[in-house]
Parts: C-alpha cells; structure tokens; sequence
C-alpha cells in the first residue's frame, strides 16, 4: 500500500520535490505522468463509452457488466480489457487472481485530474467537475491502481509520484466526523373481497323478553380496505480516527443510507355482529309488522370475543459500532467499513365501528306480468346498525447498507480488514383507513316468498331502492 501513500501526498508536496513512480510507466498508454496542457473538464459521463454503462455499484456487478463486455468483443473490447489488465501484472481477464474481490467501489471527489479513458482506445488529460462512482482496481502486486468509471465504463488514472523520504511530512492520526443517515416511507393499501353465510336476526327487547325473528340465512359479501403507511429512519455519527497529514484537519464526511422498505399482511379478519349471525334491533311495532313474515327465533346469549393479532415484535440486528485499531505509525492503509441496517416489525390493528346497513325483501315474480310490471319486486325492510370489528396482522421491515473506504494510521502499512457496523432504524407505521362495507354497498337483500311479500307490503314500501322517494316504514 506504499504507493497508495504516496499518491495521498502528492497535493501537499510541491512539484520540484516529486519523481514519477514506476506506475507512471507501466506497459500501456494510459500510465504515463502529467501533462502540461489544461485538462478537459468533465461535469458528465457517457458521451464517448469505453466498456459502457455498469449498472450496479457493486464489485459483481462491474466483474459481471466486463465480462459480458469481454465475451462481445465489441470493437476491440477484449484486446483492451486484457492489455490494462497485463500492464496491471495479471494475465488477463481470466486470471484466476482477477475477481469481483479486485474491483472496489469508491467515489472520486470533484477536481481529480488523471487520463480518461474514450472511444477509439483513446486516453484524455481530464479533470472531473463533480464527483462520479468508480471501481478501484489495484495491480497484482497492490503498488499501482487505476479506476472504472460506473457511468461509461471508461479507464481512468491518475499520475503517482514518488517524494524523497528527507522531505514527506509528516503524517497522523486526527478524529473526523462521520455520519451516516437515511430515511424512507412507502404508502399502499388494498380491497379484500370475501363472503360470510349469516343468520339474519330481527331481535325485539320489550316488556314481554327478548324475542328474535329469523329473517334466513345467506351469504354476505364483505369488502374491506386499508391504507398502510411505513416511514423508517436511521443515523449514525462516529468520529473515526483517519490518517492525515499532520497539519492538516480532516472535513466531517456525511454518508447517505438507501432505505429499502417492505411489508406484507400476514393476515386479515372481519367480524360483523355476534359470530355468524346479525342481530337487527327493532321496536315493538316493527317487531309485529315482521312477525307475519317470518318465524320466531331463540336469541342466543352475545359473543363477546375480540379479534386478535400479533402482540409488537420488532427484531434488529444487533447494533455494532466501528472499534480503531491501536496504531502508532505514519503509513496509511485502506479500510473498507460496511454500514449495515436490518429492522423488522410484526403487528397488527383491530378497528371496532358501526355500519349503517339497509335490508331490502325481494320477492321474483313467476309467470305471466302485466304490461309495465316488473318480476322483482322490492321492499324496504329498515336501516340499521350493525356492529363491525376489522383485524389486519402485518410484518414490515427494513433494510439497507452502504460501504465506504477510509484511509487510517497503520504501522505496516497493510490494509486493514473490513470492518461491519450495524445501525438500527426506528420504523413507525399506522393504517390511515381501515373501513368494512357490507353487501351492496351496505344493502343486503334478503330473499321472500310470494307469501311473505304480500305479509310484509301492508307494513313495508320499497322506497330505498332506485332512486324512490318517501320514508321506510
């Protein structure tokens, strides 16, 4: 790592004290020293590709973008990769020693002046005008390095010199400040659409007892819809012990953490009434109209149960935090620190409400109709209050990582091994609608016989169907 020292140090040394390091001749074109022309500068990427577009900012995801590069030898392509990667010590490509492990994310910072790759096997004294992702790859040896550019693919290196050790300043250990922070929110929500068969209940509490009228039994279509709303959040801040040059100080580093967000309803749940039934509370003088219809019931005792979901579990990846490593020397060395963040959550809502429900008789006419009859015939059998209780059960989570490479105090100068630290993310939630409508929009039809319409129409009209104007009786 002597070499990544030293190329650490050249904007701190003055020009007439430097000579150019043996990576400025290794056996390619785009290894040479400094030019004295004014560099281009560079604010974007892609108008001239090298090896093109790599997705990802990950070490397989470049290994795996230049090896599809490789196998299309598209103008001259493969002759390229191989001959940066020769004059870099290995054999090719294919060397066994050339992975994914050799090519690491890094961004380099605006104002970095280096040979930048172009189209035709071209290399242009350039200057980047903002900061750009790279992937960092070292010669076989660990002395020389150079840079792949995310966005086009492009080579890029950056002249190293060489200072006489009678004039290197000195180096040390100084505290930088380091945060890391990130946050994300997901909004979503669905319909659930399920059926109940349920006892249709008319109960009548009077002088005389309870007393029940069983209007029948029928399937209920049950819809129910939910918004859900999931924020997470993290942050770390550490002062990290970086390698400097003595009299400078370290500028704060601030880290963006991606906050990927996720959630799934394990499990959902409608109660309407007591069990299966719908208990209808009428007054005595509708309890009587009803009573030449349909047939007394015996009211069974209320079932009180509540729906139940999960109790609140959130689990989390033990938090870590960076931990230095003693270190007296003036040698730098790279390493490599991975934030890690892992936050999962399981719970669940139960909402107790009252819906407005009408039940409407509808006896189908057989046989012959008069002009302008219809076959259904409708009556309004009352609006009433029906109790609802709605469980939704949930598992959420969260995750993320992001790595960066620091520069710390090493005596030998060796990198040092990455190092994990977890974060944890506070997540919070709520469901913003949790809303059950039953049957037709909160109508339910209940099915008569010709005999039971004829009893029920003396009491009833069909003014809550199609539009009808009046008073339900």
């Amino acid at each position: 790592m002597t070499m990544l020292t030293l190329a650490f140090l050249l904007p701190f040394l003055g020009i007439a004290q430097q000579i150019d390091s043996p990576c400025n001749f290794l056996p390619y074109s785009i290894f040479k020293g400094a030019s004295t022309q004014k560099p281009v500068l560079l604010n974007k990427l892609g108008t001239s590709p090298q090896f093109g577009e790599i997705a990802k900012h990950t070490g397989m995801g470049a290994y795996s973008h230049l090896k599809d590069v490789y196998k299309k030898n598209k103008k001259g392509s493969r002759k390229e990769i191989d001959d940066l990667l020769k004059a870099l010590g290995f054999s090719g490509f294919y060397d066994p020693a050339f992975s994914a492990k050799n090519l690491i994310p890094e961004i380099l910072p605006a104002g970095t002046t280096g040979w930048m790759g172009a189209y035709g096997h071209k290399y242009v004294w350039s200057t980047l005008g903002r900061p750009f992702e790279t992937f960092k790859v070292y010669s076989k040896s660990g002395e020389c390095f150079l840079y792949i550019m995310k966005k086009c693919g492009n080579a890029f290196y950056m002249p190293s010199y060489i200072t006489p050790a009678a004039v290197l300043p000195a180096m040390a250990c100084k505290s930088q400040t380091v945060t890391v922070s990130g946050e994300g929110q997901l909004s979503s929500g669905d319909v659930l659409n399920t059926s109940k068969t349920m006892e249709i209940i008319a109960v009548n509490n009077s002088a005389k007892g309870t007393r029940g009228l069983l209007l029948g039994s029928f399937p209920v279509a049950i819809r129910s819809t939910y918004d859900f709303n999931l924020k997470g959040s993290a942050q770390y801040s550490k002062s990290l012990p970086v390698c400097v040059l003595a009299n400078s100080t370290p500028a704060a580093l601030s880290i963006s953490l991606p906050m990927n967000l996720n959630y799934v309803i394990s499990k959902s749940e409608v109660k309407i009434g007591e069990g299966d039934k719908i208990y209808l509370n009428v007054d005595d003088k509708k309890y009587a109209a009803l009573s030449k219809a349909f047939k007394s019931v015996a009211v069974a005792a209320a079932n009180t149960s509540n729906l139940e979901v999960a109790s609140k579990k959130i689990t989390a990846a033990p938090a870590s935090d960076f931990q230095a490593s003693a270190a007296n020397g003036t040698k730098c060395a790279d390493q490599k620190i991975n934030f890690l963040s892992k936050t999962q959550v399981i719970d669940g809502s139960v909402k107790s409400l009252t819906q407005d429900v009408t039940i409407i008789g509808v006896y189908k006419k057989a046989g012959k109709l008069v002009k302008g009859e219809t076959a259904e015939k409708y009556l309004c059998l009352g609006n009433f209050q029906v109790p609802i209780k709605s469980a939704y059960e949930f598992n959420a989570s969260a995750g993320s990582d992001v790595s960066q490479i620091f520069s710390v105090c090493s005596e030998d100068g060796l990198a040092k091994a990455d190092q994990n630290v977890s974060i944890p993310v506070n997540l919070t939630y709520n469901f913003s609608k949790q809303d059950v409508v039953l049957g037709d929009y909160n109508k339910i039809y209940v099915p008569l016989t010709e005999k039971e319409y004829n009893a029920l129409s003396k009491n009833y009209n069909r003014c809550c169907t199609e539009g009808g104007e009046g008073s339900c009786k």
